[in-house]
């Protein structure tokens, strides 16, 4: 039994490697499910396998942040990983919700007024957190740096060993 599964597991694998590599070579590694002429196999294909990369990038993303939690940190994994599980949930609510207000709309421009708007949003969510993790990583480092730079400075002033020595 375990040979089978083994086998299987195999050829999955190859198909799937298969198919990523023909992807990769046809449409430039960019496949566009809404481009002209296209038959409804191969956007279900397309949006499968875009779909299968960007829940691959997050399992490498969730699995880089929960091993860097050993020692004291190991408490917080489970919080991480139930935020996964949740947000796993809301993915599925809004496919349910959006799928939903789609099939309402009529006409191909209410539809693309949904997509801008949703865009929109994705970019303005990024641009928070980027701004977010700027401050916290850059911004902190550089003023601690200074910081440091400070007290070395002011330690010389008041101690002449120090002034011989090389300031960082």
């Amino acid at each position: 039994m375990r040979v089978v599964i083994r086998v299987v597991l195999v050829i999955a694998a190859l198909i799937l490697v298969g198919v990523l590599a023909w992807q990769g070579v046809i449409a430039a590694g960019n496949p566009d499910p809404a481009a002209a002429h296209v038959s409804p196999t191969v956007a279900i294909l397309d949006i499968g396998v875009l779909v299968f990369r960007e829940g691959l990038e997050c399992i490498l993303v969730l699995s880089a942040v929960i091993t860097s939690m050993i020692g004291n940190k190991e408490s917080h994994r489970r919080p991480v990983i139930a935020g996964a599980g949740i947000a796993f949930i809301a993915t599925l609510i809004t496919w349910f919700v959006a799928v939903g207000i789609l099939s309402n709309l009529t006409g191909s421009v209410s539809a693309l007024n949904l997509q801008a708007a949703t865009g929109l949003l994705a970019v303005i969510v990024l641009l928070v957190i980027m701004n977010w993790f700027f401050h916290k990583i850059y911004w902190g480092g550089w003023m601690s740096l200074h910081n440091r730079r400070r007290k070395a400075l002011l330690a010389s002033a008041t101690d002449p060993e120090i002034s011989k020595t090389r300031i960082l």
